[in-house]
């Protein structure tokens, strides 16, 4: 078995700070393996920098009634991690199902936490089947649902007061999001992620599963903020994708450019030929984007946010940040509070 090396470099821990996005997962029995896969993962890819999986950023917990294995339509069984509690303590309840005709009906103790959920204000997502559940509780008459195109005729007909939608990867209609599953479950993964965490996060994870492949042609959502990812050079969309990965990294241009196989002038050279800038200035640009956002959208201190955007302090954060937007990240928040902006 490979071991790693002692000496292997681990990123620093991160400073205390409650995730941005946390998600409960209420796995229906036979549930799609697919689907469920897809979506954790993104997550797990969001809520670290690189691989390393650390619930950070994001977090998530597979729940249930009872401590029994969940089993997929496939056979595999999930451990719940965790028991139905507060639902207060998510910002979401993925209520993921699978396929309509198994014969394990749908433990009861769900039904009752779905609704404690939404009288708490809690948004519920349906994923894959699991929007036949919130249809059969009345939850959806009325709204616009994403459903697999096999099952719109079902929906039809079983819940004729819901508006069926089958060509779009994620719907949100009201306090309620859709996702027909499959791989969608990235984009819903990914909706998320922007919402809650920023698209710069998002960006960095779709970049990483879908490496080398076209964004255009897989239809990713949403659409990636960072011109470099669109360059029609390789060399320069993997050296973004690397700055993405290892945003809160002191790392250097020469680091990059060794990892994608071009000496750094060559780097420099190629930066300035597609993007009109050097690879410093454009990761710092990134580092700044994410900042930003972190600043209107969160309620993390400007020393957290320089740490996880990969300032050495607030002071540079600071200095850097007026330099781009002529303010303070003190002062745009102090701006948009108000402005009665939350």
């Amino acid at each position: 078995m490979h071991e790693i090396s002692p000496q292997a470099e681990y990123p620093k821990p991160a400073l205390e700070a409650e995730p941005s996005l946390r998600i409960g997962i209420l796995a229906l029995p036979d549930f799609t393996l697919l689907s469920l896969s897809c979506f954790i993962d993104f997550l797990r890819l969001s809520a670290d920098e690189r691989d390393y999986g650390r619930q950070i950023y994001c977090a998530w917990d597979v729940l249930s009634h009872n401590a029994e294995p969940i089993t997929s339509s496939c056979g595999v069984p999930l451990i719940p991690g965790r028991l139905l509690g507060n639902p207060c303590d998510y910002d979401f309840i993925v209520v993921h199902g699978g396929i309509l005709h198994g014969n394990t009906s749908t433990p009861e103790p769900y039904r009752h936490f779905i609704q404690q959920a939404m009288a708490l204000g809690v948004r519920i997502v349906g994923l894959c089947t699991g929007q036949f559940l919130l249809a059969e509780m009345g939850l959806l008459d009325g709204l616009h649902c994403a459903v697999h195109f096999s099952l719109t005729e079902q929906l039809q007909e079983s819940y004729p007061h819901i508006i069926p939608v089958s060509d779009k990867a994620v719907v949100q209609d009201g306090t309620f999001i859709t996702c027909p599953g499959g791989l969608a479950a990235i984009n819903l993964a990914a909706f998320l992620v922007t919402e809650k965490c920023g698209r710069i996060r998002a960006d960095k994870t779709l970049h990483y599963l879908m490496a080398g492949q076209d964004f255009d042609a897989l239809k990713v959502e949403p659409q990636y903020a960072e011109l470099g990812l669109k360059c029609p050079d390789q060399r320069v969309v993997n050296a973004v994708g690397l700055m993405l990965q290892r945003i809160q990294e002191s790392g250097t241009i020469a680091s990059i450019a060794r990892s994608i196989g071009v000496t750094e002038r060559e780097l420099s050279r190629l930066f300035n030929q597609h993007l009109k800038t050097s690879p410093a200035m454009y990761w710092r640009l990134i580092r700044l984007k994410a900042a930003h956002w972190q600043v209107l959208n969160s309620t993390r201190s400007v020393t957290q946010i320089a740490y996880e955007c990969g300032f050495t302090d607030s002071s540079h954060l600071i200095y850097w940040f007026k330099r781009r937007w002529k303010i303070t990240p003190a002062q745009l928040r102090k701006i948009r509070k108000k402005a009665g902006v939350h």
